[in-house]
């Protein structure tokens, strides 16, 4: 059987019992899923949008950022097979301050907000999934803030290169510096102690 968007969560959430589906209700939020593909630079999202998706890489590489007096400010970073999506403008349905970027060719799993609000209201397996999906994403979202107020520099560098040990190889050292929300003079005083 083909991937679809059930097996690529499953796959990002696999410490997860909870989050398993009977095959019909696989079949069903596949069946809400679309797939697209965007070219490197491309965005999916910009700035005053209402975020509609909730999306997993399946090849490709993304950014959330923001603005901020002039400056972008990377937010969140995803590859093949991690989530992504736009919390506040996704669960609130309200305008973005969040773009969302291709950093590298991308093809993307998307499922929408009122697919996922439906799916929920029909099938009680769906809603206790996309309920324990919900609470492990908040999670993340809250472990990334707690680590960029009380963990220095260096171990969120490290953190990040845990997660994924390619970023360093494939997203531009300002957008790391940016993420771990350093200057890019500190990231590389942090790279050469790496070395």
């Amino acid at each position: 059987m083909e991937k679809g968007f059930y097996e690529r969560i499953f796959k990002c959430f696999n410490e997860l019992p909870a989050m398993a589906l009977s095959e019909d209700s696989v079949k069903l939020l596949n069946s809400k899923t679309r797939v697209i593909q965007l070219n490197k630079g491309e965005y999916l999202q910009l700035e005053g949008d209402v975020s509609r998706f909730l999306g997993i890489v399946d090849t490709g590489l993304i950014r959330i950022f923001y603005r901020k007096a002039g400056e972008e400010m990377t937010e969140y970073l995803a590859s093949e097979d991690e989530i992504f999506y736009d919390c506040e403008s996704f669960f609130r349905q309200t305008p973005s301050k969040r773009y969302i970027q291709m950093l590298e060719p991308s093809v993307l799993y998307l499922c929408t907000k009122t697919d996922l609000d439906e799916l929920c209201k029909q099938n009680k397996e769906i809603r206790i999934f996309y309920r324990n999906l919900t609470e492990q994403l908040l999670r993340k979202k809250k472990q990334k803030t707690l680590d960029c107020i009380f963990e220095p520099a260096k171990v969120r560098y490290d953190n990040l290169i845990n997660r994924n040990s390619e970023y360093v190889l494939r997203v531009p050292s300002i957008f790391v510096a940016s993420y771990l929300g350093v200057t890019p003079e500190t990231l590389s005083r942090i790279r050469s102690k790496v070395k």
